[in-house]
């Protein structure tokens, strides 16, 4: 009794959500156990004892009136709600029902959506909120972004300092994304030492500021086990609906191949997924950077850097000010154009700091034609075969 008691909740513990599927494993049980089943079952659901005959012929009535719900509200009705619906109005055989087993309804969701080491949702849930995602976007006409990381050198912490260090690794971050992310962002462990997070209405500009802030917290994440100091970083890939694909699986290939440029590129960075097949070139850039910071209602705040990489996706700088992550700056660059100086609009996507001054990395914003051309002439004057990459 207590195998089939058991069988029945392992059931329910791997279909989550989905009754079809419990329901046709249900018919296995039936079928190989017998009437024996239906008192084992509606006491797991309802904590009530009941003979094989009398449990046989509640749940063929409860089955019957949830395809009757089913059809009066057009739409799939939750077993338990038809459980209650049939036994309080068409059996009526209590009036305070309690369901039961308590403890498996209180942990089979949680269960069959999140993953126990990290606490964030499992893959499963992630496959199906995307597919929603895609449905919502195209209903109404918005973009969503998809932020893909992997850790760099997770195997060699496994291998070095045992699977205890990498399962604080994993929980860690789980909980540092969880903490960084927005109410309405999902975040799943998509695989071993893999993260990935949908976030709705965002566009690919404003999930690079979101993922190199994460990137930057994990970087300084402080980890310790047996007081032995543990350090870790991500590499990430950014791809966007409708944009880079409007499939869901070809989305995060997308993003999955733009998290491998960044593991190719030195690792401890995001990059933008792109079409173009090309590889993403910075040129060395030595020069004076005139930077103000726009602010909406306060005064711009002048500073100036110096010079160290361009790209046709933007710049970086060396700042004696800590700009933050998501600030808007103008630009004034050293780069030779028809008429003077250019003057670009950007917003910073990356801070690191190096003693008493800053790295700052910044994504250019508010790109005209003129200044395209004259980024691309300037780099391809600089030895830049294919220096275009699309954003």
């Amino acid at each position: 009794m207590e195998n089939l008691r058991d069988s029945i909740i392992d059931y329910m513990k791997v279909h989550g959500e989905n009754e079809e599927l419990f329901l046709r494993d249900l018919e296995q049980i039936v079928e190989r156990e017998g009437d024996l089943v239906f008192p084992v079952l509606l006491n797991v659901f309802t904590q009530l004892d009941f003979n094989k005959t009398e449990a046989k012929e509640i749940w063929n009535g409860i089955i019957k009136r949830r395809l009757e719900m089913n059809e009066a509200m057009g739409r799939q009705v939750n077993l338990l709600t038809a459980i209650c619906d049939y036994l309080l109005t068409v059996r009526k055989s209590f009036t305070h029902p309690k369901m039961v087993e308590m403890s498996v309804f209180e942990n089979v969701e949680h269960i069959s959506k999140c993953d126990s080491l990290t606490g964030l949702f499992n893959r499963g849930y992630f496959d199906e909120a995307l597919i929603g995602e895609i449905s919502r976007s195209k209903r109404y006409s918005t973009e969503f972004s998809v932020l893909f990381f992997d850790l760099d050198g997770f195997k060699s912490i496994n291998d070095q300092a045992g699977h205890l260090a990498g399962d604080l690794v994993l929980k860690n971050i789980g909980r540092l994304i969880v903490n960084e992310k927005r109410a309405e962002d999902i975040a799943a462990r998509y695989g071993g030492d893999e993260f990935i997070i949908i976030l709705p209405e965002t566009n690919k500009a404003n999930t690079l500021i979101k993922a190199e802030r994460i990137r930057q917290k994990i970087a300084e994440l402080p980890l310790s086990l047996k007081d032995r100091n543990i350090h870790i970083t991500v590499s990430g890939g950014i791809a966007s609906y409708p944009m880079d694909s409007q499939d869901g699986s070809e989305l995060v290939a997308c993003a999955d191949r733009a998290m491998y440029r960044s593991k190719s590129e030195g690792k401890n960075q995001i990059c933008l997924y792109s079409h173009d097949k090309r590889r993403f070139v910075r040129i060395d850039f030595a020069g004076p950077v005139q930077v103000d910071l726009v602010r909406e209602s306060i005064k711009p705040m002048h500073s100036n850097g110096k010079g160290k990489d361009i790209s046709y996706s933007g710049v970086l700088f060396e700042s004696r000010t800590p700009f933050e992550i998501g600030e808007q700056l103008k630009m004034h660059m050293p780069i030779p154009s028809n008429i003077q100086s250019m003057v670009l609009m950007g917003t910073v996507v990356r801070v690191e700091k190096f003693g008493d001054s800053y790295d700052i990395g910044v994504a250019f914003i508010l790109f005209d034609g003129k200044n395209r051309k004259e980024i691309i002439s300037y780099l391809k004057s600089r030895g830049a075969a294919n220096p275009e990459v699309s954003l």
